[in-house]
C-alpha cells in the first residue's frame, strides 16, 4: 500500500464519502475517490520521495520518472473513475435520491380539512364554534384515528374538540356567516405558514387606494385569457371556490368591497375558467364535488371513452392479425382452398369489432350531449354569473377612487341620449370592470346581465350601433325567462327604454316608438315614468308625426302635473311651461279631427300657462329694476361716508342682484321653449273661423311684438288681409291655413 489507511481524514473521508457524493456509493468507487484525494493531497509523492532517499538512487533521472509516473497513475484512476460512472459501478442505488418525506401527504386537501357537512352547516341555523384568539373553526368532536393509518400533519384547530358553551339560536346574523366562513377558510390556510401571513397581511388592508389590487385583476384576466405552461396550472378546488365566492357575496352584501374583491381574486385561482372534456372525465373537481355538477356522470362519460378506445385498439389489432394469420398459413404450406372460408370468418370477426366500434362511439357521443354538455353549460353559467358579480365590486371600487368619474346630462331622455363629457380625472390606463364584463361575455354569451351591462358600456361610449345589438341580445334572453324575478324585470323594462332612446338618435324612429310603448306598458307607476311619458308624447308628435298615439302619454303626464287637467292636485307642479306644450301638442290630435271648439279650449290654455310665465318675468324685471336703483343709492352714499354697514348693504345687494338675473334666465328659458308663435298663429285662424276677427288681429299683432323677423312678415300680411275685412266686409282666407 502506497497509503496509511489510518490516516483521520481519509477514515473521515469514507465515513462522509456516501453522505456528500452520490456517484461514489458503492466500496469500489468509495476508494477511487480515496485515492484521488490522496495523489491530490501530496501524501503518496511524499512517501515514495522518502522510499527512494533510503535506497540512495539518483537524484534527477530519479525524480523525473517517479513525477511522470504519478502523472499517469493519477491519470488512469481519473478514467477508472468515469468508466464506473457509465458501466453502473458509480450508479445510483435504489431509493437513494427519495430518502426526503415524499411532498404528497405533507398538506390536507381542502376536504379533508373542511367536510361538506359543515358547508352544508353554513346555510341552516346551526351554529360552527370559532376559536376566540385564531378565529379558526373547530370541530365538534375529535375524528376518529385509524392506529394503522400513515402519520400526516393536522392542520390547527382542525381536531380540537369545541368546547360545550350556550349559543345563539334563529336565523343567522351577516357577520355570523362571515365568521364561520372565514372560520373554515383559516382552517384550511393554517396549514401554510407563508401563507397564512401572507392572507392575513392582505386582510388588514381595508381601502382600495393602490395599484396592487388592480395589478392582481389585470394578471388574472391575462392568466384566464392566454394558455398557460405546462408547468403553471390553475389548481381545480371547487369547494375553496365556493367558501371564497360565499364570502365575497356576504361582504358585499354588508358594503365591504375590499375584503369582497380579495376573495374574488382568491376564489377563481381556485377555479379555471377553461374546462375540456378530458377535465371533465378526469379533473380533481370530482374530488370536491359540493357544486353539485355531479362526479358519477362524469366517471360514467369516463368508463364510455375507455369502451370507446378500446373497441377501437381492438379493430386495429383484429385487422392486423388477419394478414398476420394469411401469412402464417401460406408459410406452413396449407391449402389455399382451405384458407377462403377461412378468411371469411377472420372477416366476421373484423365486422364485428368495427360493429362494437360503431356502438361505443354512438353511446360516447350521446354522453357528449348528455353529460359533457350539460356539465359544461351548468358550469360556464355559474362561472359567467360569478365574474358578473366579481365585475361590479370592481366597477363600485372604481367610482369610489374617481377612475370612473363622467360628467352626465340627464336633462334629455327620449331622443335626445344621454351625453358623456370628457373628464381630464378618469383614469384611462386600465378598466379592469369592462375586462371582466368580456371574459364574462366569452364564458357565457347568452347571460342577460352581461348583455345589458356591456350594452351600457357601448352606450357610454357613443358607440351607439353596438349597444343597439346588445341591448337587443339582452332583451331576447330577459324575455325567455318564464318567471323573471323583479331585478330582471326592471332590466326589461330599463332596456326597452334604453333601445328606444338609441333608435331615436339612430333616426329609426319607428322602431323608437315601438320599444316606447313597450316601456310605458310595463313600467309600473313612478316618478321616472312621468317623466319619460312627457318626453315620449313629445317624440310621437314631433319627430313621427302621430298625434293619436301621443295623446296617452300626454295625458298621463297632465293626470300628475297639471291643476288645468286635474284639480284635485294639492300643489302647483311649477312645470308651467312643459303644461303649455303638452296642450299645444293635445290640440293637434283635435285639429286633425277638426273639433275645433276643443282644439280652441287647449291652445287657450297652453297659451295661459305662456302669459303666467310672461307676467312673472314683468314681475322679476321689476324686481332687479328696484334693486339696480338701490344699488345706485348706496354707491351715492358711499361716496360720501365709508361705514362699514353701508359697505355691507351693497355687498349684500350686489348677491341679490345676482340672483335675480339667475331667476330671470331660468324664466326666459321657460318662456321660450313654449311654441308661442304656433299657438298664435293657430288661434288666429280659428278664432277667423268664428268671425271673431278683432280676436284674431289681436293674436296677429301679439305675433309682431314677440316674433323673429319671418314671423312679423307674415303677421303683418295677415294683419293687412284682417284690416280690409273688417273695413269692407269681404271675407278672405287666410294666407296660410295649414298653420
Amino acid at each position: 500500500m502506497f497509503f496509511d489507511i489510518g490516516d483521520p481524514d481519509l477514515l473521515m473521508d469514507c465515513l462522509t464519502v456516501n453522505a456528500s457524493h452520490s456517484n461514489y456509493t458503492t466500496p469500489f468507487g468509495c476508494w477511487i475517490l480515496i485515492f484521488r484525494r490522496y495523489l491530490k493531497s501530496g501524501n503518496l509523492g511524499k512517501r515514495m520521495k522518502q522510499d527512494r532517499t533510503l535506497e540512495n538512487l539518483g537524484m534527477d533521472e530519479r525524480e523525473k520518472m517517479e513525477s511522470g509516473f504519478l502523472w499517469k497513475l493519477e491519470g488512469f484512476c481519473n478514467l477508472v473513475v468515469l468508466f464506473s460512472l457509465f458501466s453502473g459501478f458509480g450508479g445510483i442505488w435504489a431509493g437513494e435520491e427519495d430518502r426526503r418525506n415524499s411532498l404528497s401527504g405533507l398538506y390536507l386537501s381542502p376536504l379533508q380539512v373542511i367536510s361538506t357537512e359543515e358547508i352544508q352547516t353554513l346555510d341552516s341555523e346551526k351554529r360552527i364554534p370559532i376559536d376566540e384568539d385564531s378565529g379558526i373553526a373547530l370541530r365538534e368532536e375529535p375524528k376518529p384515528v385509524d392506529p394503522n393509518a400513515q402519520d400526516v400533519p393536522v392542520a390547527p384547530g382542525a381536531d380540537t374538540p369545541a368546547e360545550t358553551s350556550v349559543v345563539d339560536t334563529g336565523p343567522k346574523s351577516l357577520e355570523t356567516k362571515i365568521r364561520e366562513a372565514e372560520g373554515l377558510l383559516k382552517r384550511y390556510y393554517s396549514q401554510f405558514i407563508e401563507e397564512k401571513r401572507i392572507w392575513e397581511d392582505r386582510e388588514k388592508g381595508n381601502v382600495y387606494n393602490s395599484r396592487t389590487e388592480m395589478n392582481d385583476i389585470r394578471l388574472l384576466l391575462w392568466q384566464s385569457t392566454h394558455k398557460n405552461s405546462e408547468t403553471y396550472i390553475v389548481r381545480d378546488s371547487p369547494l375553496l371556490y365556493q367558501l371564497h365566492i360565499r364570502l365575497a357575496r356576504l361582504y358585499v352584501e354588508s358594503d365591504k368591497y375590499a375584503p369582497a374583491l380579495r376573495h374574488y381574486l382568491a376564489a377563481f385561482r381556485y377555479h379555471p375558467l377553461e374546462m375540456t372534456e378530458e377535465g371533465f372525465r378526469n379533473g380533481d373537481w370530482q374530488k370536491e364535488d359540493v357544486l353539485g355538477y355531479d362526479a358519477a356522470s362524469a366517471k360514467e362519460h369516463d368508463r364510455l371513452f375507455d369502451e370507446w378506445k378500446q373497441s377501437e385498439q381492438k379493430l386495429k389489432k383484429t385487422k392486423d392479425e388477419i394478414h398476420l394469420k394469411e401469412s402464417n398459413w401460406i408459410r406452413e404450406g396449407k391449402s389455399l382452398s382451405d384458407l377462403i372460408p377461412q378468411s371469411k370468418l377472420w372477416k366476421e370477426e373484423v365486422r364485428l369489432a368495427e360493429e362494437n366500434r360503431k356502438q361505443t362511439k354512438q353511446k360516447y357521443d350521446e354522453s357528449v350531449n348528455q353529460r359533457y354538455l350539460a356539465y359544461l353549460n351548468k358550469r360556464k353559467q355559474v362561472e359567467s354569473r360569478d365574474l358578473y358579480a366579481f365585475a361590479n365590486v370592481v366597477r363600485k371600487l372604481e367610482d369610489d377612487n374617481k377612475e370612473r368619474l363622467k360628467i352626465v346630462n340627464k336633462l334629455g331622455t327620449a331622443g335626445k341620449g344621454i351625453y358623456v363629457l370628457f373628464d381630464y380625472k378618469r383614469n384611462t390606463d386600465f378598466f379592469a370592470y369592462e375586462l371582466i364584463l368580456e371574459r364574462a361575455y366569452r364564458l357565457w354569451n347568452e347571460n342577460p346581465l352581461v348583455l345589458t351591462d356591456i350594452a351600457e358600456q357601448y352606450r357610454q361610449d357613443g358607440k351607439k350601433e353596438r349597444a343597439s345589438d346588445f341591448y337587443e341580445k339582452g332583451l331576447g334572453e330577459l324575455l325567455k325567462v318564464k318567471t323573471p324575478s323583479q331585478e330582471e324585470q326592471e332590466r326589461i323594462i330599463k332596456s326597452n327604454l334604453r333601445l328606444a332612446t338609441i333608435n331615436a338618435d339612430l333616426k329609426r324612429n319607428i322602431l323608437a316608438g315601438q320599444y316606447y310603448e313597450k316601456y310605458f306598458n310595463l313600467s309600473p307607476d313612478s316618478a321616472e315614468k312621468t317623466r319619460v311619458s312627457y318626453e315620449i308624447g313629445v317624440f310621437f308628435n314631433s319627430q313621427i308625426g302621430d298625434p293619436d298615439r301621443a295623446v296617452p302619454f300626454l295625458e298621463y303626464w297632465l293626470e300628475r302635473n297639471s291643476k288645468d287637467w286635474n284639480p284635485s292636485l294639492d300643489t302647483d307642479t311649477g312645470q308651467t311651461e312643459l303644461e303649455s306644450i303638452a296642450y299645444y301638442y293635445l290640440s293637434k290630435k283635435d285639429k286633425k279631427h277638426k273639433r275645433n271648439e276643443l282644439e280652441r279650449n287647449k291652445l287657450n290654455i297652453s297659451f295661459a300657462q305662456w302669459k303666467r310665465l310672461d307676467e312673472k318675468m314683468i314681475l322679476a324685471e321689476k324686481e332687479l329694476k328696484d334693486l339696480i336703483e338701490k344699488k345706485q343709492n348706496l354707491k351715492k352714499d358711499l361716496m360720501v361716508t365709508t361705514l362699514d354697514e353701508i359697505l355691507s348693504q351693497y355687498r349684500l345687494i350686489d348677491l341679490k342682484i345676482e340672483d335675480q338675473e339667475a331667476v330671470i334666465r331660468v324664466l326666459e328659458t321657460k318662456r321660450n321653449k313654449i311654441p308661442l308663435i304656433k299657438i298664435l298663429f293657430r288661434s288666429g285662424v280659428l278664432a277667423e273661423e268664428s268671425r271673431d276677427f278683432v280676436k284674431a288681429k289681436e293674436f296677429y299683432e301679439l305675433i309682431i311684438k314677440e316674433g323673429g323677423e319671418t314671423d312679423i312678415r307674415v303677421a303683418l300680411k295677415e294683419l293687412e288681409r284682417v284690416r280690409r275685412i273688417l273695413e269692407t266686409g269681404n271675407i278672405q282666407p287666410p294666407i296660410n291655413e295649414s298653420i
